[in-house]
Formats: structure tokens, sequence, C-alpha cells
């Protein structure tokens, strides 16, 4: 059974399938036949799938490299998503 050909080795164990197992081995050679190129060469990124960076960060003047200053306005951003919920 072990030939050094993996193409006459494949005939030979198609050649040895039962009529019951033929169709189920043609479904599962379709399944493979998949195009290769079928992924988007122009697939987004995790930044553009999420809408982009986000808007209130942006509007800020602090510098958001700055780890305080990014804590602090993103506290600020979330305080004032409470108070606008709690007051509705």
């Amino acid at each position: 059974m072990y030939s050094t050909n993996p193409h006459q080795e494949l005939l030979q164990a198609i050649a040895n399938l039962s009529d019951q197992q033929i169709p189920l081995v043609l479904q599962f050679i379709s399944s493979l036949e998949t195009p290769v190129n079928n992924y988007s060469t122009s697939a987004k990124t995790v930044l553009e799938r999420m809408g982009g960076y986000p808007k209130f960060l942006l509007e800020g003047s602090g510098d958001l490299s700055d780890r305080d200053v990014r804590k602090k306005a993103i506290a600020d951003r979330i305080q004032a998503r409470h108070q606008t919920r709690t007051h509705e």
C-alpha cells in the first residue's frame, strides 16, 4: 500500500472504496476545492472594523501618549456617560 508516488497511493485507496464511501469522499474532496484566493487582500484592520479611533480621544487637547492623561480622559468620558444615564 505504501508506494513512492502519492498519486498512485491515492488511486489505490480510491479503488478499494465501497459504493457507500465514494459519495463521502467526493464531498470531502469538493470541500477542499475552495479557491486559494478567497481572502480579500484589502482586509480591514482591527481599527477600521471598530470604526476608527475613538473620537473623544482625538478631540482632547492633552498629550495622549502620557498614561495619566489617557487615564483621566477615559475616566472623564465614563463619568460623563454615567451622569447622562442617571439623569434620564
